[in-house]
């Protein structure tokens, strides 16, 4: 895809100060620094970061949230989030950055993504980045280069449709990242706080603006809680601050309460990873990491069923067993990596009910591989129509991808896999169209095949995989296919990585896109040129995928 940079994150250490130190140990953000209070505006933002072990303050425990940051620093964190390497080119790019700069490599390898761009051959490390070039940064990482071009209107009353940067802030207001009034004051220093939130926003859409939710929150008012009948169980507060109880099931909602360490409390129901609790008659969320379970709730074995619905291998070195279907019961036991086990029930959530020991139990699906005799796989060609997608040295984006997904097509065919495709010819298919093509054929996995773009300089075969369904099933598909191309087709590994298109984000099923390579190499279009490529590229595709469903 041409100019995609929408490199996204895989890294588990951000760095928030030139040399950070990374805890391992769980916190709140409020425990961990000491600038940051229970009611602090970034909080919610600052704990995500936290709590995934992605961002520390300093050594005197401090976040230092109203510091500027460099845009050094800000290329480190960069380029350490999206995972990348620095890139120790021997004459450097910028007059002001020389090879023993101590971001060098870091610099360097940010502009080759296309990150970050320098100004009359100057990077000007040492500056504040202003709030504008972190909408420029965020925007590039996440949502691609062509993010500079949404022309959507404003409401700020200092950004101009003819504004350098209106593109990339209007993409960020678009994606709910910040909102869209008074001033946006984009040539001021953006704070440390700041660049959190825009980036805990970018990276978890659980953290953007949610208005809408907010003001139907606000219209339904009290709700009469339900009968002891209704209970779950019965669990008990573990924080070491005030926990927040919010609107909804995530940190985007409203705080409408908080409770205490030792509050006790009735479980009502479970929403992923949120537990629903009634406080002074209104319904009301928890995350379940800071509730213990103090009285489990026994089922009826009954109303279990009696044959099990599917067969899955452990793909955990150690999965846990619990009493029922969250990470708040008690557990059971454990199964180790490559146990077999029957499931009998999926969960509206990610657990499935199993027998353990002759009792029944539950685990998480994420670390399960559930092999079943049929499946049906989405083939999605990239592009096509009137969008060639990335061209270089010859090649055609459109092209390339349609031969080889339909080679795809029939070796999975031959398998007996009910395959369907997106497009089958030169044929334009939004990319809302592609998303509901899978879910309307309620598919076992997508599979978004591309080529790539970028500097010449940038090459290699990368997969990508997103975060908000079936994460980890998404993962190993992407890895599995990832080792095949490059084992297959010759081409250099770059990257498995976490990203935000908009086809593996949407899509409900183990999900991934592939970028063969890239078109604007020439090591890498060579390859794509020569004689059998699409065969081989296809049979690394066919392999990838049969490895990541086969034991």
């Amino acid at each position: 895809m041409f100019k995609k940079i929408s490199y996204v994150l895989l890294a588990l250490s951000l760095l928030l100060s030139i040399f950070p130190t990374l805890g391992l140990e769980k916190a709140k953000a409020s425990d961990r620094y000491s600038d940051v209070g229970s009611n602090h505006w970034a909080l919610d933002e600052i704990m995500y970061l936290a709590d995934e072990k992605v961002a520390t303050g300093d050594d005197t425990g401090r976040f230092r949230t109203t510091e500027p940051l460099t845009r050094a620093q800000a290329s480190v964190i960069m380029t350490n989030a999206l995972g990348a390497s620095g890139l120790n080119r021997s004459a450097a790019s910028f007059s002001d950055v020389n090879r023993n700069f101590w971001a060098y490599t870091r610099i360097e390898r940010a502009a080759e993504m296309g990150i970050f761009q320098g100004n009359n051959g100057k990077f000007s490390p040492n500056d504040s980045i202003e709030k504008a070039q972190v909408a420029a940064v965020v925007a590039r990482a996440f949502f691609g280069q062509e993010s500079q071009n949404n022309d959507s209107s404003l409401n700020y009353g200092d950004i101009s449709n003819s504004f350098w940067a209106h593109g990339y802030i209007a993409t960020l207001v678009d994606n709910s990242i910040i909102e869209d009034k008074g001033n946006y004051e984009p040539n001021q220093p953006a704070t440390r706080a700041e660049f959190a939130v825009f980036l805990a926003r970018a990276m978890n859409e659980n953290l953007r603006i949610s208005e809408e939710n907010d003001e139907k929150e606000e219209e339904d008012g009290t709700d009469k809680e339900p009968s002891e009948k209704e209970v779950l169980f019965e669990g008990i507060v573990d924080a070491s601050t005030p926990l927040n109880v919010r609107k909804g099931p995530g940190m985007n909602h409203g705080v409408i309460e908080t409770l205490r360490d030792g509050t006790k409390v009735d479980v009502y129901g479970i929403e992923g990873s949120w537990l629903v609790i009634y406080v002074n008659n209104q319904k009301g969320y928890v995350h379940q990491n800071y509730i213990d379970e103090a009285d489990g709730v026994g089922s009826d074995d009954s109303s279990k069923p009696a044959e099990p619905i599917a067969k899955a291998k452990v793909t955990a070195s150690t999965l846990l067993v619990r009493s029922g279907p969250s990470a708040s019961y008690n557990s059971v036991g454990s199964l180790s990596q490559g146990d077999v086990v029957d499931i009998y029930e999926e969960t509206s959530g990610d657990w499935v009910l199993i027998k353990f020991n002759g009792d029944w139990a539950y685990t998480h699906s994420g670390y399960l591989n559930d092999k079943t005799a049929d499946k049906t796989i989405v083939i999605d060609a990239g592009h096509g129509g009137h969008d060639p997608g990335a061209q270089g040295n010859g090649l055609v984006e459109k092209n390339v991808v349609l031969s080889v997904a339909l080679k795809v097509e029939d070796l999975l065919e031959d398998d007996g896999v009910d395959v369907v495709m997106t497009r089958r010819n030169d044929t334009f298919i939004s990319l809302s169209g592609r998303v509901n093509i899978a879910e309307r054929a309620n598919a076992d996995s997508f599979v978004s095949i591309h080529a790539n773009a970028a500097s010449a300089a940038a090459e290699g075969a990368e997969t990508f995989y997103n975060n908000s369904s079936k994460a980890r099933e998404s993962r190993e598909l992407a890895e599995a296919i990832q080792d095949r191309l490059v084992r297959d087709t010759g081409m250099s590994y770059r990257r498995v990585a976490n990203a935000g298109f908009y086809v593996i984000k949407n899509t409900t099923m183990p999900s991934t896109l592939i970028e063969l390579g890239f078109l604007t190499n020439s090591k890498d279009a060579s390859r794509m040129k020569k004689a059998g490529y699409n065969d081989k590229a296809a049979k690394a595709v066919y392999n990838g995928i049969k490895d990541y469903y086969d034991w």
